[in-house]
């Protein structure tokens, strides 16, 4: 019953956002997103004790805005992927502006597909969305959903957006058939989650991080192409492809692990501190310690 109230209550919200002005569908998901900031101070207090400690941020007031803009930032990313199933390619092509879309022709003429890197970034859906659409089509790792219903309805939209999803508890063969046909496989790692992982410093602290990307990479010659999309103040898009990441081989495979992981959390933390509203603060990203 909860399942289907779950599925329910995403589709009855879908609907309605998807059938209003994006302008007026961002100003909802912004409410939404600081109402939720208000009701639930347990997260809000966790995000800013990450803000303090993590940005060394002393004044009080500057701590509680960036925070609630984090969550002002995730509510417009809800809506915006709710919009999904009502968008065409062209519309998205529209919503986003590339930068570095060589890197990805570059890293394809090599035959061994890419990987891009991605995390839990401005709006990451999104951001799938538009390299499919304006790039090369991009299967990226997720995890599933615990609703059944609601996982089904999310792949759905996804789907619509034109990109397709790999389970990450059980698609890792998907996952190297889709570098070995030379495609794009898409991977966030930035958090602090129950998979293979090492510990790298981030923002000054040991941060348990998954090792994929560096796996994957070091086993298939992909490049790995750390890649970010930034919420524009119209409510618009900017996605940065980056150069290639320099994978470092010393041939002791758990160093490599360690140092390459290390290259790419020091690339999502520098985007981090540039734009700190648009990063998940709420996740417990130090949870897990040495």
């Amino acid at each position: 019953m909860k399942d289907w109230c779950y599925e329910f209550a995403a589709k009855l919200i879908g609907f309605c956002v998807s059938r209003l002005p994006r302008p007026v569908t961002l100003t909802i998901g912004g409410w939404l997103g600081a109402l939720v900031f208000w009701l639930a101070p347990q997260q809000r207090e966790l995000t800013c004790e990450h803000l303090r400690h993590s940005l060394t941020l002393s004044d009080e007031r500057r701590v509680k805005v960036i925070a609630k803009q984090c969550f002002e930032n995730l509510g417009k990313t809800v809506v915006e992927f709710m919009q999904f199933p009502r968008l065409d390619r062209k519309q998205i092509q529209r919503y986003v502006t590339f930068e570095g879309t060589e890197h990805v022709e570059h890293a394809l003429a090599q035959g061994k597909g890419a990987i891009i890197l991605t995390g839990h970034f401005g709006n990451w859906e999104l951001l799938a969305a538009s390299i499919s659409a304006t790039v090369a089509p991009l299967t990226p790792i997720v995890r599933e959903l615990r609703s059944p219903r609601l996982n089904a309805l999310v792949s759905s939209y996804r789907e619509r957006a034109g990109y397709a999803t790999i389970d990450r508890d059980t698609g890792v063969r998907h996952a190297l058939r889709c570098l070995k046909r030379n495609e794009l496989l898409g991977i966030v790692a930035d958090v602090d989650t129950a998979v293979n992982g090492v510990f790298v410093n981030f923002f000054g602290r040991h941060a348990y991080t998954p090792y994929s990307p560096v796996a994957i990479a070091l086993k298939t010659g992909a490049a790995i192409l750390p890649t970010f999309i930034i919420r524009q103040p119209d409510g618009s898009h900017r996605a940065i492809i980056e150069p290639p990441l320099a994978l470092k081989r010393t041939h002791v495979r758990e160093k490599d692990l360690v140092i390459n992981t290390q290259r790419f959390t020091k690339i999502i933390e520098s985007y981090i501190r540039q734009y700190p509203a648009q990063w998940i603060w709420m996740h417990r990203r130090w949870k897990t310690q040495p």
